[in-house]
């Protein structure tokens, strides 16, 4: 073992090299469309970033490539074993990435194996992301193409330009692609000359995309061939033989990806039935929190966000009469700035407390009032100038200096401003400075 490790390692290409300079020349035969197991001879060795990565001339791993995941499995021989973490290509030049240290060496006869429940996945989510886009054609426009994806065995990802879906468009694209499940079509794939079907307005084909001469179309229910189906497309990918062995589908989020792009991700098989099950134990949970059964779980949710907003409207009603009377305290703290009648507080309320108190003051005070909520690590910034003094003093301005003076921002009118800052410490400096700032403009 310590010799073929030494041989392994003589073998293997001494530079760190990137994907991109791998040696092309050791072409690889791909059999994995129809087998999962390979006898196979290792030709070239190498390390990228690091990692090692096996040639061999024939594999049943497919390469990473179209958005599905590249195949993981073993490389073995009788003696030895190496795990296969994932499979990417360069040109027709398969790099099979190996766990560890050891590798086989050059010349070496081995067995590849990929992981078959892990294909199996990554399967059913490639052949149920052709039928949502179906479905997408179906429900929202026959413009809705795809803009990218992902495939992997715990998920699928799908881009497409298109607005936002709504919940109803989102339930029936989930219906119409459950229901292809259970007619259990037959999904079949051929080649075909490119220049025989590039303008056959039939196929799904990726605009910009560059074809080779001989190009693999995918095909799901009709006629085997005849490209009949309701899906058909030029795809490399992976797929099961037919649509009942993808299981239940779910979508389990439709939200923006880019400007104009629209993003679902979804699970199938396995993943699917992971979820039911989870989603059904914490509606189990919530049940038993609220002490009621599960088909109940809806009408108590409803009654207690009724009594929250009832709650809500009581304590809103309750804060303020409250800053009403406290309002009434500080308009016996007014004074007059030499001809200008001013407020100037700090209160130890949130927002909509603070908000209140200067609405209750400047219903009756016809000067320039300054209110500063504190709570806890952050600062309400408001100000009020009634019209006879906006001549003078604006509440624009006072709020420029406030924020300053506490690291925050704000804005407003003339008459009205609000904002907000961090700097609870510095609240009594900003109340000071707000004050100087008046005094200047009385003066002037």
């Amino acid at each position: 073992m310590q010799q073929q490790r030494e041989r392994a390692r003589k073998g293997r290409s001494s530079q760190v090299i990137s994907v991109n300079e791998v040696d092309t020349s050791f072409q690889t035969a791909f059999h994995g469309y129809d087998q999962l197991t390979t006898q196979s001879i290792v030709r070239n060795v190498v390390e990228v970033k690091g990692r090692s990565a096996i040639v061999v001339d024939q594999s049943p791993f497919y390469a990473e490539m179209g958005g599905q995941l590249g195949d993981c499995g073993t490389i073995r021989t009788p003696q030895s074993s190496w795990k296969v973490a994932n499979t990417t290509k360069v040109e027709n030049t398969f790099l099979h990435f190996i766990e560890g240290e050891d590798v086989p060496e050059v010349g070496m006869q081995v067995t590849l194996e990929v992981d078959t429940n892990r294909r199996r996945a990554l399967e059913r989510h490639h052949t149920v992301t052709h039928l949502l886009h179906w479905a997408l054609h179906e429900v929202v426009s026959r413009e809705a193409s795809q803009k990218g994806s992902y495939v992997g065995p715990e998920k699928l990802t799908f881009d497409f330009n298109a607005k936002a879906l709504s919940p109803g468009q989102i339930q029936d694209v989930e219906k119409l692609v459950n229901e292809r499940i259970l007619e259990n079509s037959a999904v079949g794939w051929f080649e075909r000359p490119y220049d025989t079907i590039r303008d056959n307005p039939k196929i799904m084909q990726a605009f910009g995309e560059k074809y080779g001469a001989v190009v693999r179309v995918v095909q799901i229910g009709g006629d085997m061939g005849a490209m009949d189906g309701f899906s058909v497309e030029l795809c490399g990918g992976t797929h099961t033989r037919r649509t009942g062995d993808i299981g239940l589908f779910r979508i389990t989020s439709e939200s923006a990806s880019s400007a104009g792009i629209r993003r679902i991700e979804a699970v199938a098989g396995w993943p699917s039935i992971d979820l039911a099950h989870a989603q059904e134990e914490s509606l189990k949970s919530i049940a038993q929190s609220l002490g009621c059964p599960v088909l109940e779980v809806l009408r108590k949710v409803e009654a207690l966000v009724e009594t929250r907003k009832s709650l809500e409207k009581q304590l809103k009603s309750m804060r303020q009469s409250q800053a009403a009377e406290k309002a009434r305290a500080l308009l016996a703290q007014a004074e007059r700035i030499h001809n200008i009648p001013w407020i100037g507080v700090v209160v130890d309320a949130d927002g909509d407390e603070a908000q209140a108190m200067l609405d209750a003051m400047r219903s009756t005070f016809h000067g320039v009032i300054v209110v500063i909520g504190r709570e806890s690590d952050k600062l309400t910034l408001l100000a009020s100038v009634h019209p006879d003094w906006t001549a003078k003093v604006q509440a624009g301005s006072l709020m420029k200096i406030l924020a300053g003076a506490v690291g925050g921002k704000g804005g407003g009118r003339p008459d009205n401003a609000r904002g907000a800052g961090t700097q609870v410490q510095h609240a009594d400096k900003a109340l000071q400075e707000a004050r100087a700032h008046v005094q200047s403009q009385a003066q002037s």
